[in-house]
Parts: C-alpha cells; sequence; structure tokens
C-alpha cells in the first residue's frame, strides 16, 4: 500500500469514497465538504493524502489550515475528514493515514492538529481533550473535540476559539 499526496485529477474517486464511506445518511454532505475544502483558498495550506493499492484508493485524509481568533499561531490545522473504504475498515489504514499526516504536518513546523470525532479512535493516535481551543460552535458532545500538539508544549499556550476555512466553518459540520 502506497501512501501520498492526493491529486487534482483523483477528486471524483476521493467523492465516491467519502460517499460510500458515510453513507446514505452523511455521504453527500461529507463527500461535497471534501471537494469545497480542497478548492478553498481558506484551507491553504491543505495536506490530502490517500492510501491507494492496486489502482484503488482505499482511504483519503485531509489537514486544512486553521487559525485561533485573537492568538498569533500560525502552525495550527484540523484533520477532517478521514475516510477509509469499508471493505478496509478496521486494517490500520486510517491511523497510518493519520500518523503520516501528523509526520508532514510536523516536518513542516506545524504546532498542533485539532480534529472532531471518536475519542476512542483519535485517542489512539495521541489525540485528547486536555487544551484550551473553543470550537467555532456549541457541540453536542464536548468530549470528541481533540487536539494534539506537534510542538512539546505549544497547547499549554493557547486558547481561544478557532477559525477554519470557509467550506468547515458551516454549522452543520459541527
Amino acid at each position: 500500500m502506497q501512501i501520498r499526496q492526493s491529486l487534482e485529477t483523483e477528486k471524483e474517486q476521493l467523492r465516491k469514497l467519502h460517499l460510500e464511506t458515510f453513507g446514505e445518511e452523511e455521504g453527500d454532505s461529507v463527500s461535497t465538504l471534501t471537494l469545497q475544502l480542497l478548492d478553498d483558498p481558506t484551507a491553504q495550506p491543505l495536506l490530502s493524502l490517500i492510501a491507494k493499492q492496486n489502482n484503488q484508493i482505499l482511504g483519503h485524509i485531509l489537514f486544512t489550515k486553521v487559525s485561533i481568533e485573537g492568538n498569533h499561531a500560525q502552525g495550527g490545522f484540523i484533520l477532517a475528514p478521514l475516510a477509509v473504504s469499508q471493505e478496509c475498515q478496521r486494517s490500520g489504514i486510517g491511523k497510518k493515514l493519520i500518523q503520516t499526516g501528523l509526520d508532514k504536518l510536523k516536518e513542516q513546523g506545524a504546532e498542533f492538529v485539532l480534529v472532531l470525532g471518536d475519542p476512542a479512535y483519535y485517542s489512539l493516535s495521541g489525540f485528547h481533550t486536555k487544551h484550551q481551543i473553543k470550537p467555532p460552535y456549541e457541540l453536542s458532545y464536548p468530549e470528541a473535540w481533540m487536539a494534539q500538539e506537534l510542538k512539546p508544549g505549544f497547547l499549554a499556550n493557547i486558547s481561544g476559539t478557532v477559525r477554519c476555512a470557509d467550506a468547515l466553518n458551516e454549522r452543520e459540520y459541527w
């Protein structure tokens, strides 16, 4: 399996992967969000990685730039969304995509990464709730709002409300 940066020519495959992964209830919304984020200038810089084997995309992860209102932190990202094809779930592809993404972002000087997701899953990759960064909207499940610092000690010195790319800053995604 190869993990690499996604290509512009793979957008339709990414749309289909997110549709399949998230099903009828959320698939259309998440696949639309994915394509919007890939084209959103306020999401730049971004990191879009795929897991590919035998010419088939098995997984996709997207990290987009964030800022913190009232704070000068410039090295923040949010992980959203992550998709792994249904037949490959629970095979470690998602975890490999997360780790590869975190490693690449750290190499590029990123300071922290945020995620809104299943605490049981994302805590396995080092995400936690011990931070003072607020989401843009009140959450039904605040325990799902997690962070990971890529620069040691960084999260202890930052607080405020996150500002995401325009495409992700819509209430429906929170």
